[in-house]
């Protein structure tokens, strides 16, 4: 139930800690427990609906936006994703789309800047709904601004979530309930 940030310099293991957490990687020693159960024993579906991540890297794939955001909840109605949108504070410029939620995103369609594809993917983590949410900077990309705003909608989606957030801004550290300092794969 709490907010965790790793914090450390390039090369600590934050990512790697994220990933592991994320069952994208198995442990070679010791265990991942994910509400008491060894991550390597459970069903990876299960994993996958119990522990939601977003990198910097997002995708935005080809198809409508609906499209896109019902990877994550397939029998979404629109009002849905609608209210996800909202909670991440992407709704005005989803409004503003040629086609609204019909329009063609990703390659070949409209292009999405990086803080409207992050906010893409914290819909996604709104409507999967994820007891365990990892953001490994998931605010790198957006500058500034963007940063700001994807901070704030971060906050929204974090809410009464376990959150373990690769912290790269002071921000970041200071609005989490415990700060990790990692230094060469370990706690420091």
């Amino acid at each position: 139930g709490q907010r965790v940030a790793l914090v450390g310099a390039s090369g600590a293991g934050k990512t790697t800690l994220a990933k592991l957490v994320a069952g994208i990687h198995q442990p070679s020693t010791g265990t991942v427990a994910i509400g008491g159960i060894d991550a390597r024993a459970a069903d990876p579906t299960v994993l996958r609906r119990q522990v939601g991540l977003v990198t910097q890297e997002v995708h935005v794939f080809a198809g409508s936006l609906a499209e896109d955001l019902r990877l994550a909840k397939p029998d979404a109605t629109d009002d849905e994703l609608r209210a996800a949108l909202t909670v991440v504070g992407a709704q005005r410029w989803v409004d503003l789309l040629p086609a609204g939620l019909s329009t063609i995103v990703g390659e070949g369609g409209h292009q999405l800047s990086a803080t409207q594809a992050q906010a893409v993917a914290l819909a996604r983590l709104v409507l999967a709904d994820p007891p365990v949410v990892i953001l490994d900077e998931a605010s790198a990309d957006a500058g500034s601004a963007g940063a700001r705003e994807l901070d704030r909608a971060a906050d929204d989606v974090l809410a009464g979530r376990t959150a373990l957030v690769v912290a790269h801004r002071l921000s970041q550290a200071a609005a989490a309930d415990r700060v990790v300092l990692l230094e060469a794969g370990r706690v420091a």
